[in-house]
């Protein structure tokens, strides 16, 4: 790979405005009606349009198997939005197996491209690990029966982080997805056990859109970058 494609950051293409404008707009009118409390089953679906939005994103400009693991990513992390968000038995459980599939399946793509000698890879990867030592002490002994299953998505998250951090490509924006969705889920699990987070539910969704969006449009850069190696 020559020197100018490591360097260059090739722009999103343009023909993706409109899917990212109406990524926008549906995640915040689903905010807006989650904030104010309309609960009705069809929420689950409006949920996860902009999921959906992700994905045609992905099927669009991902290829091979890159592209395979980001709608698969995609499809459990929709999965887990449909499940936390219907309640029945052990409905928390459920969706937090789908997004530790999801987690891992994002880990698996990003390793692919893995360099770990990258020299932003140990700093990334230090705070990182330092950040899921903090959430794990302070969460952990509040998890209860939960712990344990808190405790694997917690490696699960950290893994895709790291992987993120180690890809070839540098991308920040893969590196800024991983990180925020470490924020969303960290407030989720400081809400859940804890103690109440003011308005949780907008700025864990707010959170989960924004690295969702921020880790596909970072392949999609970092694919960019490699076909013009």
């Amino acid at each position: 790979m020559s020197d100018n494609a490591m360097t260059t950051r090739p722009e999103i293409p343009m023909q993706n405005f409109v899917p990212i404008a109406l990524f926008v707009l549906s995640g915040a009118v689903y905010m807006a009606l989650d904030a104010s409390g309309v609960q009705a089953l069809w929420m689950a679906a409006l949920k996860i349009v902009p999921i959906a939005l992700l994905a045609g994103l992905a099927a669009r400009h991902l290829r091979g198997l890159e592209r395979t693991l980001a709608l698969a990513a995609l499809a459990f992390s929709a999965t887990g939005d449909v499940l936390l968000a219907v309640a029945f038995p052990n409905h928390f459980l459920f969706g937090l197996g789908a997004f530790l599939l999801a987690q891992l399946t994002y880990a698996g793509n990003f390793l692919r491209g893995a360099q770990a000698s990258s020299r932003h890879f140990a700093l990334r990867g230090a705070a990182v690990v330092l950040a899921a030592l903090l959430l794990a002490r302070q969460v952990l002994p509040a998890a209860g029966e939960m712990a344990l299953p808190v405790v694997f998505y917690i490696v699960a998250i950290v893994t895709m982080a790291l992987s993120a951090a180690a890809h070839r490509s540098g991308s920040s924006l893969l590196f800024a997805g991983a990180v925020t969705f470490m924020v969303s889920d960290a407030l989720i699990a400081l809400n859940r056990f804890v103690a109440p987070v003011a308005m949780a539910g907008t700025w864990i969704m707010l959170t989960y859109y924004l690295a969702q969006a921020l880790l596909i449009l970072g392949l999609i850069r970092a694919d960019l970058v490699v076909r013009r190696a």
